[in-house]
């Protein structure tokens, strides 16, 4: 690209949509270059490159009026396991609890993935003052098994699927993950920005 030569290989493939062929902003960013970051407060990728940012996210239409949003006055109280994710000048934007951690029977058959335990983590968010709607899934976690293996996600039934909130909503859901030693623990690491690789908060959870 621009007599560039991209390598390296991609964690979701292209796709051909109405004509157009879409790959990962990331992937071709980096590849030329430019550093990636994701701006959860506003729902966007957000491109560094040679002093100059570029931002690509939902149309501004698609963004609630600023008066529509109350601001929150005090930080709401937190409870075990529960972190308040805030912004520059310490705002509460939202919370996040996980709630439990438990081992699950059931296995895909169609999978070639071939966990030694599978678990269902089950967690809550609730958007306190964020402008955007607050959308929290697998891919802003990281787990780790008792020997430090990192785990993946895994194809099993949910029973509760992640939703984009707007201020003052809550949402409770689960994601599944495989990890190659049964344990009794588990580390859960939270990414605030996907694209870095600095957690925000690490939980240490029992599983059950």
């Amino acid at each position: 690209m621009n007599g560039n030569n991209i390598t390296g290989s991609m964690d979701v493939k292209p796709q051909l949509i109405n004509g157009r062929v879409m790959v990962p902003a990331k992937y071709v960013a980096e590849g030329l270059g430019a550093k990636v970051e994701w701006d959860i407060a506003q729902n966007a990728v957000v491109i560094n490159s040679n002093g100059a940012q570029h931002t690509v996210g939902p149309s501004t239409s698609t963004i609630p009026a600023a008066s529509t949003t109350p601001a929150a006055s005090t930080a709401p109280a937190l409870s075990n396991d529960e972190i308040a994710i805030k912004d520059q000048s310490g705002k509460v934007l939202y919370t996040l609890k996980i709630n439990k951690v438990t081992t699950m029977s059931e296995r895909n058959q169609y999978s070639d993935k071939k966990p030694a335990q599978v678990v269902n983590i089950n967690y809550s968010y609730k958007n306190i003052s964020n402008s955007e709607d607050v959308y929290i899934f697998d891919e802003y976690f990281k787990v780790f098994d008792k020997d430090g293996n990192v785990g993946y996600t895994y194809p099993n039934t949910i029973n509760k699927y992640p939703q984009k909130i707007p201020s003052g909503a809550t949402c409770t859901a689960d994601m599944i993950f495989g990890l190659d030693s049964k344990s009794d623990t588990l580390k859960l690491s939270f990414y605030k920005n996907m694209f870095d690789n600095k957690d925000y908060q690490t939980f240490n959870m029992s599983i059950n």
